[in-house]
């Protein structure tokens, strides 16, 4: 299936969904507890790479995949968000971006 007619589509929402990692991530760093914020940081990651797997980018379903596990993990409280955890995200937000 040719999936070129709704990479406009695709564009569009990515923008959206990285704005909101970062948005939420910049919320986190100083309000690590903000449970809002790290739930629409798991949203926009989920969002992403079911999006990205729809459209076959393995790369960006990878990485989205390995940052769902992780804000799971921060959402159940097995790991403390701290900001070396926040700077991971960051970086992987923008390999996203780059994506």
């Amino acid at each position: 299936m040719d999936m070129s007619k709704y990479m406009g589509i695709f564009r569009a929402e990515s923008e959206k969904n990285i704005k909101e990692l970062s948005d939420s991530l910049l919320v986190l760093e100083n309000n690590p507890e903000n449970t809002e914020h790290m739930n629409t940081l798991f949203r926009a990651a989920h969002t992403f790479k079911g999006m990205s797997a729809t459209m076959g980018f393995k790369q960006i379903v990878e990485l989205t995949h390995e940052m769902e596990s992780l804000i799971d993990r921060l959402r159940t409280r097995q790991i403390v968000l701290n900001s070396s955890l926040i700077d991971v995200l960051l970086v992987c937000v923008d390999t996203l971006e780059g994506l």
